[in-house]
């Protein structure tokens, strides 16, 4: 949202006209991002401005609430009852009680996406999830004219629809944590497990420039110290659970980052070698052969330029109490204890409170600023 907002104001004011996405991805929280964004797909400003405040409105106490009704059904599912008392207490599968986050979701204007995309202001919103039964990932989405080759082929099963707030809310469904969520007689939970930066989604849906944002990035070296507190936190339940986290995550947009840069070196080799109307007679021959037509891809994608679970920690042993004293608020201090190494990863993900989220925005507004420059280019409106 940081980053976003940072669009909305500076990258807009700079090109001297309001900024409008015509095509919206997300999974996981990013998933209610792209939803409630897409709502409000005639002001972007505007809606960027009330979805910041509602994340910064979270409160630890209210979000990491117990379902009792959930840890009932998981703890007699070794029973020889267990299965119908799930089904009497309707368990879906979450330790934690979904209502407030399904509060901040249903409170947006979801109706007004597919009007959006049906006067044409938005092309396409895409949201992906997980399908329980099969571990399938499925883009559920909204779009005003789709190719019919744009699902063939794809990792990912689209399905067409009106989006509906449930379908945010299954996107961000954390297994264990958040219960998984209703749709059309399945059950689907978070689509971070197949993908947590839905990249090529977008790419299918027709995207030809992308503002991508890519939350759980790790630095590829880390310094000599941070590796052997790693080495000596290897055996504790935290950072096993953290790393747990991390590995179901685990995304694969490098591998399409990588992908859609080699097609743009084809292309533009191509170019050089056999002249302007490369990419059309290329394009030709790969539609005529049963493939698809590639198109060069631009792109300035945003990782966070600090460790969260660094972060994370920080937060919960210095401000986190301050303003509430619930029991998961005194939990989460006690677990920062254990400092960023061993505990950083788990209070990333566990962290639903608004003064965490803050600060989460205001480094998406610094790092969306160090890439002031490329993000204009991008957004500049292409020459006549």
């Amino acid at each position: 949202m940081g980053v976003v907002q940072y669009l909305a104001d500076e990258v807009a004011r700079e090109l001297g006209r309001p900024l409008q996405f015509d095509l919206l991805t997300g999974t996981s929280a990013g998933a209610i991002n792209a939803a409630v964004l897409a709502a409000h797909a005639d002001d972007l400003r505007t809606g960027a401005a009330r979805l910041a405040e509602l994340w910064r409105s979270l409160r630890l106490g209210a979000v990491l609430r117990p379902s009792g009704a959930e840890i009932l059904s998981m703890l007699l599912e070794a029973t020889t009852q267990g299965h119908w008392m799930g089904r009497l207490l309707h368990a879906r599968g979450g330790v934690l009680d979904p209502s407030p986050i399904e509060e901040l979701v249903r409170a947006a204007p979801m109706h007004h996406i597919d009007e959006h995309v049906r006067s044409g202001r938005l092309r396409s919103v895409a949201l992906s999830a997980t399908r329980v039964s099969t571990g399938r990932a499925v883009v559920f989405h909204d779009s005003h004219a789709l190719n019919p080759d744009a699902a063939a082929g794809s990792s990912s099963t689209m399905v067409p629809t009106r989006l509906r707030a449930a379908h945010a809310l299954a996107s961000a469904a954390i297994p264990l944590l958040f219960p998984a969520v209703m749709i059309d007689g399945e059950p689907y939970c978070d689509g971070g497990l197949r993908q947590v930066v839905p990249l090529s989604p977008a790419i299918r849906l027709g995207a030809r420039r992308m503002v991508v944002v890519n939350p759980t990035s790790e630095p590829a070296e880390v310094s000599a110290e941070v590796a052997a507190e790693r080495r000596a936190a290897v055996l504790s339940p935290t950072f096993l659970a953290g790393k747990a986290l991390g590995a179901l995550f685990l995304d694969r947009m490098e591998v399409d980052l990588d992908r859609a840069a080699q097609a743009n070196q084809i292309l533009q080799a191509g170019r050089r070698r056999w002249g302007p109307t490369f990419d059309a007679e290329l394009n030709e021959e790969m539609v005529a052969g049963g493939g698809h037509a590639i198109s060069e891809l631009e792109t300035v994608c945003i990782q966070p330029s600090c460790d969260l679970g660094a972060l994370a920690t920080d937060y919960a042993a210095r401000e986190l109490g301050r303003t509430e004293t619930s029991v998961a608020s005194v939990l989460l201090r006690q677990l920062a204890q254990a400092g960023a190494t061993r505990a950083g990863d788990v209070l990333s993900y566990l962290l639903f409170d608004g003064g965490f989220t803050s600060q989460l925005i205001e480094l998406g507004r610094r790092d969306a600023r160090s890439h002031h420059a490329s993000l204009c280019t991008l957004l500049a409106e292409p020459a006549a």
